[in-house]
């Protein structure tokens, strides 16, 4: 039986962003055996390593094209349509939702079916998007509260890979946290609609009762609208010792196994939420907010607490509570590690798969 070719269209080269690191995963554990995976990058990066090692094939594409010159719009539906026909693939799964690109346009005209991922709530989509066959929703909140609602919609979850975060260690000494103290961790964008003003009020409030805690936020900072900068967030710990900033990391699996709790307290409906996912792989339990998607992969008093948006008090009540109840931590850490491995590893991958052979069928994907 013939393999069914995939056609993936990605923004990142694996250079930036969650959805890309979804994406990839499912690129590295996808059944080669059923499928042959193609990927266009927009230019050369730190995956490709990866996917030559994967057998992936895949092309330096540029950026997808958007309206603009009608020249150049017209030569760009015409490149695409070329490489459709010349490689016969069955299926194009786009990882971002674009807006009126030229790319999707040719698939329709070559009559390849599309799916698009969405990996964020969108309710104004751009026009293009009708022309997907299916649209895979990271999530049952983002696929309910998606548009366009004429497009069928299937929630396939984001994976985890678990090696990496199997592979982290504890960097305290690096840290100079001491051994003996418990730690409660914050990973993030450093915005306030990622809540970390509430982690730093929570976390004055609880160093002043117990002075073995420390408090680790892992994060960017960016000279951005509605972001802290640096120094305005080192301004603001200046005088609490206790709490430690550690700037972006790309060893964030080491934050975690350096921490004893993860804290998630984010105002904004967060369409999937990686780090309650990323913190079970590493049996740390976790206290989040109720928002978004973050229901589906905290299990409240099983994998962790929940309590309601911009719930300081809440917070800071559960999160005593774990640091109080080392048994409970336990409990709750191996809960999460079992539910990321029975959910969140090959589960999704396996999922995608069958969308694919039911959207092709055992002749043709037309």
């Amino acid at each position: 039986m013939a393999k069914i070719k995939v056609l993936y269209l990605s923004e990142s080269s694996g250079d930036w962003g969650g959805a890309s690191r979804v994406l990839f995963t499912n690129l590295k554990h996808l059944d080669k055996s059923r499928f042959e995976p193609w990927v266009l990058l927009p230019r050369p990066g730190p995956i490709v390593p990866r996917l030559e090692e994967w057998g992936v094939r895949y092309r330096f594409w540029g950026g997808f094209t958007e309206p603009g010159d009608p020249l150049r719009y017209l030569k760009a539906i015409w490149r695409f349509a070329r490489l459709l026909r010349a490689e016969r693939f069955d299926l194009i799964h786009a990882n971002h939702a674009f807006w009126r690109p030229a790319e999707v346009l040719a698939a329709k005209l070559v009559r390849v079916p599309l799916i698009t991922h969405y990996h964020v709530v969108l309710k104004n989509p751009g026009p293009f998007l009708r022309l997907s066959r299916l649209i895979v929703a990271n999530s049952r909140y983002t696929a309910q509260h998606s548009k366009p609602e004429e497009v069928p919609k299937k929630v396939v979850y984001n994976p985890i890979e678990l090696d990496r975060f199997d592979r982290g260690r504890s960097i305290r000494s690096e840290l100079g946290v001491p051994q003996d103290a418990l730690v409660v961790a914050f990973l993030g964008q450093i915005k306030p609609i990622k809540g970390v003003d509430l982690f730093l009020r929570l976390a004055k409030t609880l160093a002043a009762k117990q002075p073995r805690l420390r408090f680790l936020i892992a994060g960017q900072c960016k000279n951005e609208p509605g972001a802290y900068r640096q120094e305005e967030l080192l301004a603001e710990i200046a005088s609490s010792p206790s709490i430690l900033y550690l700037g972006r990391r790309d060893d964030v699996e080491n934050v975690y196994h350096s921490a004893d709790l993860v804290v998630v307290p984010s105002r904004w409906d967060e369409p999937f939420g990686l780090v309650n996912l990323e913190a079970g792989a590493c049996r740390k339990p976790v206290v989040a907010t109720r928002v978004g998607g973050i229901p589906e992969i905290v299990e409240d008093g099983v994998t962790g607490f929940l309590v309601e948006r911009d719930d300081l008090e809440g917070l800071i009540a559960k999160v005593e509570r774990l640091i109080e109840n080392p048994e409970l931590r336990r409990r709750m850490g191996e809960a999460g590690r079992e539910k990321v491995v029975r959910e969140f590893t090959t589960q999704p991958v396996r999922e995608l798969e069958r969308i694919y052979l039911e959207l092709c069928g055992s002749a043709s994907c037309v």
